[in-house]
């Protein structure tokens, strides 16, 4: 046997990891029968001081062959926490030395990776059967994509390699000769994403709702997003009706990382609206392009697409990436006072490529859309932790721009059959479904020409977990009233009207319409000018009528009236603003009270307010100053107290607070016997003062 000299492995221990001969060549009849990869995987201070070069931290050298203790070789002695563990799930394929075309196992060349020597390392690495190779170098990449490796925790996946792509010339030799079975060592170190969410700080934005669960320390409204805050207790935060709430997700992406999927979805509470704002920052990306948005009232699904993918790629190679989405919504007027609502944010991440399609336009049949969905592709395959998933579907009509309107919407939770039929629709407009569900990917099919459209949620367990911040909170209040007389027991007053004003007293609380479609498509001011007839007709009958009959039915003309007008203004999701006046703008919202005297106001921050009467029942004298209230955590189902009556609510006790008017002998009150015997008071006062003016005339004489 010719003399063999050590084949210098330099960079398998480090970067590029290449058998190249020294001094001389094997015989032409000695090969390297079998290459067997071992996927090492290392903690990041372990990895980053591995230095170039053949012996290990512990002395050893290596020569081609089997290391015996992988840890000791890779983590030197002093690194207490250091690891070095072999594992199973990184995939590589062989390519010939430029990498154009992989390398079958009979030697030859091919286009086709099916067809190359390949496969995926198990807990004792993957063995390539070299035997038909011919002399010459190769190259033995590592696919990310196509690895199945993932944490004991299920969320951190492989990100900085060395000795990838691993160069080997063939045979291998070292001072004994040919290294008959050889073994190479590629490392990575493993890595996740970090996320986190949280009210985007504006001074003086976002008051801290009193009562609730307190944020963590650090973990405010007043912080914004941080990485350390991921799993800590965000606060809750009191909105009023209509107003901008601010949110931002921070993401930062590992160095080095490759991902081929990066999805976030965020899913909102019903009540909590979003405003379709969403802006991305930390990279010149390029929407429709780059990334895609879905969006509806409920939320969106912000999709990278693959030269957005490139781009985060290409900029991880220089370090950590990252990313901040920023985004509003609003409470509507169909959140009850005290009731918490949040959005869930989520983040899917991999190093294999999504399934994700656009939700397919189709047309109505029959005026009828049918939305059909199951949870795997072989049917209606349902896990445990389906049976916590909420399914937000949204009906979205196309306009004449382009863009889309939400116009349905149907939430399911686990059930075996997810199906719902959109009804009542234009056989002449397009639309589609899109939905909204936290962890999956929904994958779209239009069945037929029109009218049907199937959904299969697709879950990878190859891939990690998703990413799941803790969520901030938000919640809005109010407080019912009960209009009485000033008696010991007291009697309940209809038609009573009141303006909210601000804790100063100088700003009058309005309502307006939060979209101009909403102003459109409901006429709240037609249903309050019925409410203002009903109270008005109530007080022009006597003091008698209003007892009898005729009251009764007046009374039940402004309960209905009222409940007309409560569901026109929660439909038209109204807002709330303040406006500064001296008077009450002919637009700002009124408080009437019903048959038994109850009135309330809803949908306020927590906070200081004042009552204005507008117009007192008819008999009564109107409060000449304010009435002061408090909106907190429990205000608006007040429990017995002094000065709290029962609201008379059915199905529940609650109490409202009282307030009191006094009658008068004069009524106060526009009907028609009021106005006569107003004008011949005001003529008896005249005769008299004309009288004394007389009589004092006299005495001067």
């Amino acid at each position: 046997m010719k003399k063999r000299f050590l084949s210098l492995i330099i960079a398998l221990a480090m970067m590029v990891g290449v058998f190249t001969p020294l001094l001389t060549s094997a015989a032409d009849d000695e090969k390297t029968e079998t290459v067997t990869v071992h996927k090492i995987l290392m903690d990041k201070t372990s990895f980053n001081a591995f230095d170039v070069g053949t012996t290990g931290k512990d002395g050893t050298k290596y020569d081609g062959n089997k290391i015996t203790n992988v840890k000791d070789f890779f983590v030197a002695k002093e690194n207490k926490e250091g690891t070095a563990t072999e594992i199973a799930g990184a995939y590589f394929v062989v390519k010939n030395a430029d990498g154009t075309k992989f390398i079958k196992e009979d030697g030859t060349e091919t286009d086709k990776e099916e067809e190359a020597l390949k496969g995926t390392t198990t807990k004792d690495g993957l063995v390539l059967n070299t035997k038909n190779l011919k002399k010459g170098t190769y190259k033995i990449y590592e696919d990310q994509s196509k690895s199945s490796y993932k944490s004991a925790d299920g969320q951190s996946i492989l990100a900085d390699a060395k000795a990838v792509p691993i160069e080997i010339t063939l045979p291998l030799v070292n001072n004994s000769g040919v290294v008959k079975n050889a073994h190479v060592y590629p490392k990575n170190t493993e890595d996740k994403p970090l996320i986190d969410k949280n009210f985007k700080y504006e001074q003086g934005k976002s008051k801290v709702a009193e009562g609730y669960d307190a944020a963590d320390e650090g973990a405010g409204p007043e912080v914004g997003a941080k990485y350390e805050n991921s799993d800590k207790t965000k606060a809750t935060v009191t909105s009023e009706l209509g107003k901008k709430i601010p949110f931002e997700v921070k993401t930062k992406i590992p160095a080095k990382a490759k991902y081929k999927k990066l999805v976030w979805d965020d899913q909102m509470q019903k009540g909590l609206v979003y405003n379709k704002d969403l802006t991305i920052s930390g990279l010149d990306l390029v929407k429709g392009t780059d990334y895609k948005v879905y969006e509806t009232n409920r939320g969106f699904r912000l999709v990278m697409q693959d030269s957005g993918l490139k781009k985060v790629e290409e900029a991880a190679e220089k370090g950590e990436v990252e990313l901040t989405l920023t985004y509003s919504a609003h409470l509507d007027g169909t959140v009850k006072p005290d009731q918490v609502k949040e959005n869930n944010v989520t983040f899917d991440y991999s190093n294999k490529p999504g399934n994700e399609n656009e939700p397919p336009e189709t047309k109505p049949v029959d005026k009828k859309i049918k939305v059909s969905k199951t949870w795997a592709a072989d049917g209606p395959k349902i896990t445990e932790a389906d049976r916590h998933v909420k399914a937000v579907f949204t009906l979205q009509e196309k306009q004449d721009d382009g863009s889309w309107k939400d116009v349905a919407e149907y939430e399911s939770n686990y059930k075996e059959n997810f199906e719902h039929e959109f009804t009542g629709l234009d056989d002449a407009k397009t639309y589609r479904v899109v939905e909204s569900v936290s962890g999956y990917e929904p994958e779209y099919t239009k069945v037929g020409e029109n009218g049907e459209i199937k959904i299969v949620d697709k879950i990878d367990n190859d891939n990690p977990k998703t990413l799941k911040p803790t969520n901030p909170k938000v919640v809005n209040g109010g407080r019912r009233f009960v209009k009485t007389d000033s008696e010991d027991t007291p009697n309940r007053l209809a038609g009573a009207e009141f303006y909210v004003k601000d804790s100063t007293g100088k700003k009058y609380l309005v309502a307006k319409s939060s979209t101009k479609a909403d102003a459109e498509s409901i006429d709240v001011s037609a249903k309050k000018t019925e409410l203002d007839n009903a109270v008005k007709a109530y007080n022009k009958l006597l003091k008698e009528e209003q007892e009898g009959e005729a009251g009764k039915k007046a009374k039940a003309a402004i309960d209905q009236a009222q409940k007309e007008y409560n569901d026109a203004f929660v439909k038209a999701a109204q807002a709330y603003e303040w406006k500064e006046a001296t008077k009450a703008p002919t637009d700002a919202v009124v408080l009437v009270s019903d048959s038994e005297g109850r009135l309330e106001i809803t949908g306020l921050e927590y906070g200081e307010y004042k009552l204005e009467e507008k117009e007192a029942p008819k008999g009564f004298a109107k409060l000449t100053g304010t009435v002061d209230f408090t909106v907190e955590k429990g205000s608006y189902d007040s429990k017995q107290a002094e000065g709290e009556l029962d609201y008379k609510q059915e199905g529940t006790k609650v109490f409202g607070k009282q307030i009191k008017n006094k009658f008068v002998s004069i009524p106060q009150t526009g009907g028609i016997g009021t106005i006569i015997f107003t004008a011949i008071g005001l003529a008896i006062m005249a005769s008299a003062v004309i009288a004394i003016k007389k009589r004092q005339a006299t005495e001067a004489r």
